[in-house]
């Protein structure tokens, strides 16, 4: 059965016109540009810096975040959500304008690695549907953009990024997406087995934790959107802004789902909500899920859809997090000398070959022996906690028994791999929680309206698209040097 049919990224431009979905005070532009002028330019959302930042906001692999760039996302952020522009909002938005601009940098540096380019019309069909959409002509756009003190390269970056990793994540999907015949009818009898359960229309702000060294940083995070949804922000704008999901680009929007479709975390903490109320962030093995439940349904019945209600939190439940203080792995290194930088290249070819030759633990250590360096060999075991942040990622992220990538520095060409790695959990503290109110009686169904064969092959399709693009990412993430500086 064939599945690029099926693959939700051919809509490229239309994805791309979900970025900017301005609010109502954005369509009245010509009331706009005759009153004064709000607080909203650099002064009103600038956020603390850190010192010794000035200017550079983030470093990933040879390439700079600029503090503008991270400024500039925000006040576009703000404007798209609909919320507060001032310093204390911006704040609470910075970490993950950062995290989204370090994604960018890096999907934007492996479509070049591969040969993948956006041309100036891809992303000028973009922007004028984009416009389209808010009422507005390209130049209206721009005017806006402008009085808001967003740089209009701001919005073309973005759109450029995200076409670009869509064409990326096309090659990878065409070689190894594909969905059976006898997949699509075991979907087909999982519906069936559902008829009269509730289901539930669902939005959702997916953040990825990479790896547990992670956890706190995206935790915090999660929390600030859903303070920033309770203080009146958004759901779909700081969606589409921030989630990592596929849905992001419909306002995290989910559609109907049912018990069993998705984790079982997110499954237990749908079961006791109702419309209109908003979870706290669920934690899954891929990371936070902030949930917004929009209506509720017996599934099969053919209501249509339902309204969006203002959005009520739900207790949050207490969730286990890595205790990193006490994380601990075995590593081992090889380290090849670079005497000259006329040689680093041949070095690295010769890095990349033996550490494709390397297939455990016994190979590396193998290898080390071999290449006569002192210091290549065993490193023992180590704390997780005194590495520098960018060898914790490695060291918490990498499988064990796998061979790093090459890590190139001016002296030596490195080679790493975890041989056991110890990280123990921080369970929470019991506590009390309320028993959920029961959920509805199913209700009796004549005649069940289930999606047909087409429409399940797209969904399955679309699902591991997804977590593809999330571990395609992830990897980037995991093998690049970042730092940032705010």
């Amino acid at each position: 059965m064939s599945s690029l049919r099926a693959v939700r990224t051919t809509v490229a431009v239309a994805t791309a016109c979900a970025l900017l979905a301005l609010p109502a005070v954005a369509q009245s532009s010509k009331a706009a540009a005759g009153a004064a002028a709000p607080r909203t330019g650099d002064e009103a959302t600038r956020p603390a810096r850190a010192p010794g930042s000035e200017g550079i906001a983030a470093v990933v692999n040879d390439e700079v975040v600029s503090v503008s760039d991270v400024n500039a996302r925000i006040r576009m952020a703000l404007l798209n959500a609909g919320a507060a522009a001032n310093p204390e909002t911006a704040q609470r938005l910075m970490p993950q304008v950062m995290r989204l601009l370090i994604d960018e940098r890096l999907q934007m540096q492996e479509a070049k690695r591969q040969g993948v380019t956006v041309s100036a019309s891809e992303i000028d069909d973009a922007v004028k549907r984009i416009a389209e959409q808010n009422r507005m002509n390209g130049q209206q756009l721009q005017d806006m953009l402008k009085r808001q003190n967003v740089p209009f390269s701001t919005l073309k970056d973005q759109i450029r990024a995200l076409l670009a990793w869509q064409k990326v994540m096309q090659r990878r999907i065409r070689q190894e997406v594909v969905v059976g015949e006898d997949e699509v009818d075991a979907a087909m009898e999982r519906l069936k087995a559902n008829i009269g359960k509730p289901e539930y229309l669902v939005a959702e702000i997916f953040l990825a934790v990479d790896s547990p060294d992670q956890d706190d940083e995206v935790r915090r995070n999660a929390e600030r959107l859903v303070e920033e949804v309770k203080r009146g922000g958004n759901f779909a704008a700081l969606a589409r802004q921030f989630s990592q999901s596929a849905g992001a680009a419909s306002g995290g929007d989910l559609g109907w789902v049912r018990s069993g479709e998705l984790s079982p975390e997110v499954d237990k903490a749908l079961s006791g909500m109702r419309g209109g109320q908003l979870s706290m962030p669920v934690r899954t093995a891929t990371g936070y899920h902030i949930l917004l439940v929009r209506g509720q349904r017996p599934f099969g019945s053919s209501g249509g859809e339902v309204p969006m209600p203002a959005a009520q939190p739900v207790a949050p439940r207490p969730q286990p997090r890595p205790d990193l203080a006490k994380a601990t792995v075995n590593m081992k290194q090889i380290i090849l000398p670079i005497e000259s930088k006329e040689q680093a290249k041949a070095v690295k070819e010769q890095a990349e070959k033996l550490r494709k030759s390397i297939k455990s633990c016994g190979d590396f250590q193998a290898r080390a022996k071999e290449s006569g360096m002192p210091e290549s060999g065993d490193m023992g075991t180590m704390r997780v906690k005194d590495m520098a942040p960018g060898l914790q990622n490695l060291a918490l992220g990498i499988p064990l028994g796998q061979a790093s990538p090459v890590l190139m520095s001016p002296a030596a060409a490195v080679i790493l791999i975890v041989c056991k790695r110890d990280v123990p959990m921080i369970q929470p503290p019991p506590e009390a929680q309320p028993a959920p109110p029961p959920p509805p009686a199913p209700t009796p169904i004549k005649e069940a309206k289930l999606p047909g064969r087409d429409e399940i092959e797209r969904e399955l399709v679309n699902e591991r698209s997804e977590l593809l693009s999330r571990r395609y990412l992830r990897d980037l993430r995991r093998t690049a040097f970042i730092e940032t500086r705010l």
